[in-house]
């Protein structure tokens, strides 16, 4: 097991601890386009459903066509590599909030970075939770945050990083209406196609994440 798996699985037991009853189940879908094996999607998925399960959320994950529930819709969260210099110039991945389902994570960005699954880990539940909230919002602190630090991404391959108290309000408001999607009353701080994400912008050792999209 390499040091960095060690170090993930350290995180996990200590975020298992903390875990409640899951109140709300999500079946969330990867699609892998990539055929790629670089990164480990087991430890990804595993940090991600932890990080939402000390919430009382949890995630289902399953491979292949997705299925939709008669109350809910399904996560589909695509991985695509090869992504063009010029598109989202430095996003790791982005949700299409006023859609409600679609995920685009571009995994060759994550591979460049260090300890690459536990920042696929991140990317994935930052993304879920623009689409629970169904807004383009963030936080000034956690794994919401607008801008992720050299010392958040550092952060994260110690322990995970947190939802603040508004982010869990937000999430449990959005499903408690079966997350139905939501677009801001005024129509403000949305680019069309309400694409909501976060982005590195420089490699992990700079002093900030570029600006989120």
């Amino acid at each position: 097991m390499t040091s960095t798996s060690m170090v993930l699985m350290v995180c996990l037991a200590g975020t298992v601890a903390h875990a409640g009853q899951a109140q709300y189940k999500l079946a969330v879908y990867l699609l892998d386009r990539t055929n790629d094996r670089y990164v480990n999607y087991a430890l990804a998925e595993t940090l991600a459903s932890r990080m939402f399960a000390v919430i009382g959320v949890s995630l289902e994950w399953a491979k292949g066509k997705a299925v939709a529930k008669p109350s809910q819709s399904p996560i589909i969260i695509e991985m695509v590599t090869r992504t063009p210099p010029k598109l989202m110039p430095g996003s790791l991945g982005y949700a299409v909030t006023c859609e409600g389902s679609h995920i685009t994570v571009f995994l060759d960005r994550i591979e460049e970075m260090r300890a690459p699954s536990n920042v696929l880990a991140h990317v994935m539940v930052h993304e879920i939770t623009h689409l629970l909230q169904g807004i383009g919002r963030h936080s000034a602190t956690g794994v919401m945050k607008e801008m992720w630090t050299a010392g958040d991404f550092g952060g994260m391959r110690l322990r995970p990083l947190s939802f603040t108290s508004v982010d869990i309000d937000l999430i449990y408001a959005g499903l408690r209406q079966s997350r139905r999607p939501k677009l801001p009353a005024n129509g403000e701080n949305e680019d069309p196609p309400c694409l909501r994400g976060v982005t590195a912008g420089a490699p992990e050792e700079a002093h900030l994440a570029g600006p989120v999209r």
